[in-house]
């Protein structure tokens, strides 16, 4: 039963990782632009403005595909690194 527990918090962790650090990602990739984006709850996120270069399109789209991606995963499907980094954190 431990493990278990160990292995939710493990996965919980791993993911809220991964969404913070597309968040950053996002955050480098749109700097320099002219945009307006809103996050949403689910950690995706649209434009509130219409008119918007195509190179931030294809950033919000990829980053929303990446998001999406996260809450599916499992853990024997993050890195090595990523996993390592975690188990030192709960130990």
């Amino acid at each position: 039963m431990a493990d278990s527990t160990k292995s939710v918090i493990k996965l919980r962790k791993l993911k809220e990782k991964r969404l913070l650090w597309l968040e950053e990602k996002l955050d480098r990739d749109i700097r320099g632009y002219d945009h307006i984006v809103q996050y949403r709850d689910n950690h995706t996120v649209y434009l509130k403005s219409d008119w918007v270069d195509e190179n931030i399109q294809i950033i919000i789209i990829k980053h929303n595909y990446e998001v999406n991606k996260v809450k599916t995963m499992k853990i024997k499907d993050f890195k090595k690194w990523e996993r390592e980094e975690v188990d030192n954190e709960i130990k």
